[in-house]
């Protein structure tokens, strides 16, 4: 199921960044957090996380398991998936490749494990939050619209009779 796989997908990629950024940069190389962005990685790395433990990852199982009808399970899975993209996958994927980007000294071979994680999830997380919101969106536009009718061709409530349009010859 999507939801769980998206659980424990999170979860893993949550717990490498952390572990990357306590193991690498605290134990091996505890100068690394002299630098701007190391500093802002592991801050977003502990929000996603703390954001995903209290926030995502309760909607993802209420999705997968207690959901009543599919558009609750839907719209949670959505609610937590805009959840982690933008508190998790999103920054991430923007401090890692602004790093790749401008060379920094103290790259790790497990940045470019977490990399491709936050490429992957932001990817994935993106579309599925783009898709949501345009759903949304558009559930709220013909909420609130006028009731709109269907005419047919030769309908009563045609202004004028509407004939099929034709180019002219050339």
């Amino acid at each position: 199921s999507v939801p769980l796989t998206c659980l424990l997908w999170h979860l893993i990629c949550c717990l490498i960044a952390i572990a990357e950024d306590l193991v690498w940069a605290r134990v091996l190389l505890p100068d690394a957090f002299r630098e701007p962005l190391r500093a802002a990685q592991f801050s977003f790395s502990v929000i996603g996380a703390v954001i995903y433990v209290v926030g995502a990852a309760p909607l993802f199982v209420y999705a997968y398991k207690y959901g009543l009808s599919y558009s609750q399970r839907q719209r949670r899975f959505l609610f937590g998936m805009a959840l982690v993209f933008f508190t998790w996958s999103f920054p991430i994927f923007i401090i890692q490749l602004s790093m790749v980007l401008s060379k920094v000294k103290w790259r790790n071979p497990v940045d470019d494990i977490v990399f491709a994680l936050s490429l992957i999830s932001s990817a994935i997380g993106g579309c599925i939050a783009w898709f949501g919101y345009m759903h949304l969106v558009s559930y709220y536009i013909h909420q609130f619209q006028v009731v709109e009718q269907h005419i047919e061709q030769h309908d009563r409530l045609a202004p004028h009779p509407m004939r099929p349009v034709r180019s002219a010859p050339r």
